[in-house]
């Protein structure tokens, strides 16, 4: 196996075994990092398929780059097992282990053109130089950049530096593609175009990819899975519309997008807000039980004033509206949530056939598969 980081390459190693089909490609077991007193990853159980792309994500200082670099060798465990491929890495060093790396800095060589960086791991394989430049030109073509190819990376743009990285990191073919926060430094419309690049060369390539973000949209449109960590710890793993759907905790439910909290009890599957009795999807929750209710903007429905004959109706009026191109974000108040804001998302459809303006009374159908329930300070 080979291994290229940040430009290295090492030989292969002894011991590589045939990984059965049905094994994961990346698999990690009973895995924590400890700095000094302080615990940085606690009990990680995860597996990771052959060619699929999967993203850490969460907020600053849950583990999501301290669970990377340990895959990378970077910052070995404390104790767990890494194996990849079928082969134990876990105690390999850094460069024996196969992967490519993207650091949210690039960490391109100032001195070297981009033809140079791209091909600095190959030289270190002692491959025919005709081979190499081969090799270089393909990439340069795969990224769309053909023309830079004897600029140095100060002459190139955020954008473009980050994609001569990516070529750099893919120069040998790595097993595994770790990506640390690679969009983080380009502006928004950059990191929407290169999000599509990534993942469209990602699957072109095959390459088993991890990536670390803290942004909830690029995890959404990017990744096969995504892994929510929080303290440490994994709070769910799942595709993107499991995880924003059917969130596992209250944490997942209100880290990824947007969500409506309301503090109540549960009882027979219902919730008692003011004089509204309202049918939820909660399961396994024991009746009396203090929970919060989760519901997101764009699953409340909006009906005329004082309309009947569907469930989970609620009196409101609208207090704030905001116009977001594409709908309105409005701001309701309901005698019945005791002065609890509410947040609604409405599409401009929905505004014009029902002429809705700040100060109007309506009403708004919670719908009770989207009213999800969690018990209080679990």
């Amino acid at each position: 196996m080979n291994a290229i980081v940040q430009g290295g390459i090492a030989p292969a190693t002894d011991g590589d075994v045939i990984m059965d089909a049905a094994q994961p490609y990346l698999r990690i077991r009973n895995l924590w990092k400890a700095f000094g007193d302080f615990v940085a990853l606690k009990d990680i159980n995860l597996d990771v398929a052959s060619g699929e792309f999967v993203c850490f994500l969460g907020p600053s200082g849950c583990g999501k780059t301290t669970l990377l670099r340990t895959i990378a060798g970077l910052d070995p465990q404390s104790r767990g097992a890494i194996h990849q491929g079928g082969t134990d890495i876990s105690s390999l060093p850094t460069s024996k282990r196969d992967y490519g790396i993207v650091f949210q800095s690039y960490a391109l060589f100032p001195n070297l053109t981009v033809r140079r960086n791209i091909a600095f791991g190959l030289e270190n394989t002692g491959r025919p130089k005709p081979e190499i430049a081969a090799r270089v030109s393909e990439l340069l073509d795969l990224v769309g950049l053909p023309e830079q190819a004897e600029k140095y990376p100060a002459n190139l743009s955020g954008g473009q530096q980050q994609r001569i990285a990516l070529a750099r990191a893919i120069a040998i073919n790595p097993g595994l593609l770790l990506l640390d926060e690679p969009l983080s430094a380009l502006d928004a419309k950059v990191r929407v175009h290169l999000r599509h690049e990534i993942k469209e060369l990602q699957r072109k390539l095959g390459v088993t990819t991890i990536m670390v973000t803290h942004d909830q949209e690029e995890a959404l449109s990017m990744a096969d899975r995504i892994v929510v960590m929080n303290h440490g710890v994994i709070e769910q793993v799942g595709s993107p519309t499991d995880i924003y759907r059917h969130p596992a905790s209250l944490f997942v439910a209100d880290f990824i997008g947007e969500t409506n909290k309301i503090e109540t009890r549960l009882n027979d599957g219902h919730v008692q807000l003011g004089d509204v009795t309202l049918k939820t999807g909660a399961a396994g929750i024991r009746d009396g039980s203090d929970v919060t209710v989760a519901i997101r903007p764009e699953d409340i429905l909006p009906h005329p004033a004082g309309e009947a004959g569907a469930d989970n109706l609620l009196p409101v009026t609208i207090t704030d509206m905001e116009f977001l191109g594409s709908f309105w974000r409005t701001h309701l108040r309901s005698n019945a949530l005791a002065g609890v804001p509410l947040v609604a998302n409405f599409s401009m459809n929905a505004m014009r056939r029902l002429a809705l303006e700040t100060g109007t009374d309506l009403s708004v159908e919670l719908p009770a598969e989207r009213v999800l329930a969690f018990v209080r300070g679990a």
